[in-house]
């Protein structure tokens, strides 16, 4: 069997353009899952949320409670069930400190995990911010 330069040139761009294609199936699912766990991860956010505002800044100390202190249509919500389950929480010991979210080696996009724990963080009656918040005079 002879190989020409032609055959060799044909090979190189069958395998390129399987390649370019393989890529971007690969990179348009991650980017998917990234959007649903995204979604997951506010819907659970919005939902610790929902309860601290309910309870003074009080945070949730498990699923039970979080479940038991918000409103049904949240809990209801598709994102916030999947979000339970496929998404990694780390409930405090103590009202004062907010759950911990993780994505459970799921792929998210960027900056995403640590600024909706921030944000978390920020409403607990434990977090300086709102320490000084709290702790700020009263307005005449």
């Amino acid at each position: 069997m002879r190989i020409t330069g032609r055959t060799i040139v044909v090979f190189v761009a069958a395998v390129g353009v399987f390649s370019f294609l393989f890529g971007w199936m690969i990179t348009r699912e991650v980017r998917g899952t990234a959007l649903r766990t995204d979604a997951r991860i506010e819907a659970l956010a919005g939902a610790i949320e929902a309860y601290a505002s309910a309870h003074g800044g009080d945070m949730p100390t498990s699923e039970a409670q979080l479940r038991a202190g918000v409103p049904g249509a949240v809990v209801a919500s598709p994102e916030f069930e999947a979000g339970l389950k496929f998404l990694q929480v780390q409930w405090p010991p103590n009202g004062d400190h907010a759950p911990i979210l993780g994505a459970n080696g799921l792929p998210t996009g960027i900056g995403t995990v640590p600024r909706v724990n921030g944000r978390l963080r920020s409403l607990a009656r434990g977090s300086p911010a709102n320490q000084a918040v709290q702790a700020a005079p009263a307005a005449p």
